[in-house]
């Protein structure tokens, strides 16, 4: 998904940090800190003033040492400010991170190549364009404005089939073994663009963010948001979960299904959760319930994606868009951020563990560390992540690129884990759409469904 918010510092504050790059502040999160010195970063470097940008962005960076972007601007103003040398170093901690940058085709770091000092930076950049990974297609979908978004596994002692949900197209259709993608979702006239889905503990229900309203693509009217849930079974539609208006923007983006994990399936009447990318919380749909309720506003966290459920671990993870991972605990909702050191985790848009993975012990014996399977779209380039938390989901012990660098992932959106492979979507079609939810010119490419094997 493509919604992205900021929050800004007060003019007091701004003021103080003129003569102070990195003084704390009680009243701001570490994400509004980083926010607010980037962007004062900006305005300086507009005004000519390098030694105040320059400052500014290796205190964003000391509170987010892996941030992309933040990594390559210093490297801009370095070069401006006339060291190259500081420059070279930060690219090569950006290279580091197993991404991408055409640094020639950069008009303020291109002066770099030509020094010897630029080599090692060369080198890790083109090992980081090589093809990872093996994909194997299983269909395309023939609509140029479909606009796939999320992926949904339904199995029996057969096989496996694929559900994908639209969001310009407002459908649901179900891949099978032949690569046919056939209608699945039978919608109503309130039927608005669907987002990521989760399967409930029974396979009975499918939970899907579903939103519509001017400024989405094809969307028309006035906004709303919600969760619908519809039958796995013939695609009838059980009910519609609307977030309560309260006058701010919401946008519900992706779901997951908790709490407890009993014999490899989620128990039933385990609630819901949502992630409103828009508003920048996480909402909490009680069983029985009619109305979901906000369960966690972080300031520390501006635009929550995917997620995935710690059973029995009391918590989940979020991946916040603008900074990366995070577990809150499902009984206070206090938000701790997972980061690791030589890994770059912003920008991550899908979550999903690899339930091929031996079931985790709850409560006696010892329990193995939990995999995640992560795309991120937000990084250059776009890849397919393993992500190990520790067995208690504290902490990174592990990030593996799986897949990058190979056609069809230039686009990536949600995916779903099936037996021993990932289901994602790859050329989703979100580039053929502009921001203000308008379709650009010229014809998408249809969007296309891939299966990557698993170790």
């Amino acid at each position: 998904m493509s919604a992205r918010t900021a929050r800004t510092a007060g003019a007091a504050l701004a003021a103080l940090l003129l003569t102070s790059a990195a003084a704390p502040s009680e009243s701001e999160s570490r994400l509004e800190q980083s926010m607010r010195l980037r962007k004062e970063a900006g305005a300086a470097a507009q005004a000519g003033d390098l030694a105040t940008a320059e400052a500014r962005l290796e205190a964003a960076l000391a509170l987010y040492p892996t941030l992309p972007g933040a990594l390559v601007r210093l490297a801009r103003v370095e070069v401006a400010a006339g060291k190259p040398q500081e420059a070279l170093a930060h690219l090569e901690a950006y290279a580091r991170l197993g991404l991408t940058l055409d640094v020639a085709g950069d008009p303020a770091l291109r002066t770099l190549v030509d020094l010897p000092g630029f080599t090692p930076v060369a080198t890790q950049l083109a090992a980081n364009r090589q093809p990872a990974g093996q994909l194997h297609p299983i269909a395309t979908l023939a609509d140029p404005a479909f606009l796939a978004e999320g992926v949904a596994v339904l199995s029996d002692p057969v096989g496996e089939d694929y559900l994908v949900s639209a969001v310009a197209a407002r459908t649901i259709v179900r891949i099978d073994d032949d690569g046919a993608a056939r209608p699945f979702l039978k919608g109503d006239a309130d039927t608005g663009g669907l987002f990521g889905m989760a399967v409930d503990g029974s396979a009975s229900a499918l939970w899907i963010a579903e939103a519509w309203g001017e400024g989405l693509p094809g969307g028309v009217g006035a906004k709303r948001t919600g969760l619908l849930k519809v039958s796995t079974r013939d695609g009838s539609i059980l009910g519609r979960f609307p977030l309560p208006d309260d006058g701010r923007p919401h946008q519900l983006g992706d779901v997951a299904v908790g709490d407890i994990a009993i014999g490899g399936r989620v128990a039933d009447g385990a609630p819901i959760y949502a992630s409103d990318a828009a508003g920048g919380g996480l909402w909490r749909l009680a069983p029985g319930a009619k109305t979901p309720e906000l369960f966690v506003s972080s300031r520390e966290i501006a635009s929550p994606q995917g997620m995935a459920v710690c059973h029995g671990r009391d918590a989940l993870v979020v991946a916040d868009y603008s900074t990366g991972l995070h577990r809150i605990d499902t009984k206070t909702g206090a938000v701790t951020p997972l980061t690791k050191a030589d890994a770059a985790l912003a920008g991550i848009d899908g979550l999903a563990w690899d339930s091929n993975q031996d079931v985790r012990k709850v409560g006696s014996g010892p329990a193995r560390p939990w995999e995640l399977i992560a795309t991120q779209n937000g990084a250059s380039p776009q890849r397919i992540l393993s992500i190990r938390l520790s067995p208690d989901c504290r902490s990174i012990e592990q990030v593996r690129v799986l897949a990058a660098n190979l056609p069809g992932m230039d686009d990536l959106a949600l995916g779903a884990v099936g037996e021993a492979a990932y289901i994602f979507v790859g050329n989703s079609q979100w580039a053929g759409w502009t921001a203000d939810g308008k379709r650009r010119e010229g014809v998408a490419r249809p969007a296309a469904i891939f299966k990557l094997a698993l170790p």
